[in-house]
């Protein structure tokens, strides 16, 4: 079972990618896409614990990556 601040994090997450997702162009979306398929995808596929962990600091990364691409943007 997940714990609240895991969800809390994964909601972030997705909210700032789709605020990336929809001020990014064509190449930046697919970028985008493609790493959050891999973020999100990869632990229903491969179900290691250490590998879990990883993914889930790669997310706030990705995460924190997203804010700043949104900020430097001017979106927010």
């Amino acid at each position: 079972m997940r714990s609240a601040s895991q969800l809390i994090i994964n909601f972030l997450v997705i909210v700032f990618f789709v605020l990336a997702f929809l001020s990014a162009d064509l190449r930046k979306k697919l970028i985008l896409l493609g790493i959050m398929i891999l973020l999100f995808g990869l632990p229903s596929i491969i179900s290691f614990n250490s590998l879990v962990w990883i993914l889930y600091a790669a997310r706030i990364a990705f995460g924190f990556a997203c804010y700043i691409f949104i900020r430097r943007q001017g979106f927010l």
